[in-house]
C-alpha cells in the first residue's frame, strides 16, 4: 500500500467520477472533497493487507477502484474462508469500527486500485463539520450493511 495525494486520484479519473460511487452519494462536493482531502488514500495492489483478525477496528475503507476480499477463520481447523468481496463504491471495516470490537476476519486487496481510510477521528470531524451531510453518509453506509444483511439472509436460506 502506497499513499497518494488528491491530486494523484484526481488526474486518474475524471471529475465527477468520486461522486458517482454508492458510499459519496447526495454527499455536497464540499463533505466529500472534505474526506478525500482529510482521510488517506491508497494506492493498493493484490495481496495487500488492510487488516488482520484482532487488529484493533479503528477505520474504514471506502473502495474507489479495486476490489477488497473478506476472509474468517473456521475454528475447528484455523482454515481461512473467502465470505465477501468488497468492490468499487463500498466501505470495509466499519462494523468493527462502530461496534468498538478488534476485527473478526482479514482483509486482502484482490484487485489493484484506490481505497480512501476513514479514521475514528476523521469520521467524528465530519459529524462536528458537516451535520447533515454525516447523516446522509451513515444512511448510505446503513443502506449498504441492509443490502449485505439481506445478501447473508439468503445465502443462510439457501443452505437450510
Amino acid at each position: 500500500m502506497k499513499a497518494v495525494t488528491l491530486t494523484e486520484l484526481e488526474q486518474r479519473y475524471p471529475e465527477g467520477f468520486c461522486q458517482s460511487l454508492s458510499m459519496f452519494g447526495a454527499l455536497s462536493d464540499e463533505s466529500l472533497h472534505f474526506l478525500l482531502q482529510q482521510g488517506t488514500l491508497l494506492s493498493v495492489q493484490p495481496g495487500d493487507r488492510l487488516f488482520s483478525i484482532d487488529d484493533m477496528s479503528e477505520q474504514f475503507y471506502i473502495i474507489i477502484k479495486g476490489a477488497v476480499r473478506f476472509y474468517q477463520h473456521r475454528p475447528q481447523d484455523g482454515a481461512s474462508v473467502p465470505i465477501r468481496l468488497y468492490d468499487e463504491g463500498e466501505q470495509i471495516g466499519f462494523v468493527g469500527m462502530i461496534g468498538l470490537h478488534p476485527r473478526r476476519g482479514d482483509a486482502v486487496v484482490e484487485k489493484e486500485g484506490y481505497l480512501l481510510e476513514i479514521s475514528t477521528e476523521l469520521f467524528h470531524k465530519l459529524c462536528e463539520q458537516y451535520p447533515e451531510m454525516f447523516m446522509i453518509f451513515l444512511i448510505n453506509i446503513t443502506r449498504e450493511m441492509s443490502r449485505e444483511i439481506s445478501h447473508l439472509d439468503q445465502l443462510y436460506a439457501d443452505k437450510h
